[in-house]
């Protein structure tokens, strides 16, 4: 995943402009399959669950904001794989939320 964002057209002026592929510059596929893979790699919900960090590597720190399912936002920091902040709103989706080891 990280290579992946790290790859950019030479042509273009901006890093974030991918392609040409099939078909155009920008393409802007490529930008929005990484956002949604590293959505999925912090928190993937099932159910009434949410699961944070189901895929998540130890060694990337992050600091993140998103919003689940029935209205619920999670936002946190994660600093050297410590959970050093988390909040969830609304507060009882909270028991909801399932933190799943690093690996």
């Amino acid at each position: 995943l990280a290579m992946r964002a790290a790859d950019f057209n030479p042509d273009c002026r901006f890093p974030a402009f991918w392609g040409p592929n099939y078909d155009w510059v920008p393409d802007q596929d490529h930008g929005s399959n990484i956002l949604i893979a590293l959505q999925a790699m912090l928190l993937q919900a099932a159910g009434d669950s949410l699961y944070l960090f189901p895929a998540w590597p130890r060694e990337w720190d992050v600091d993140f904001k998103l919003h689940a399912p029935q209205q619920t936002l999670i936002q946190g920091q994660l600093r050297e794989g410590e959970l050093i902040d988390l909040r969830v709103e609304p507060k009882n989706r909270r028991r909801d939320l399932v933190v799943m080891p690093l690996h």
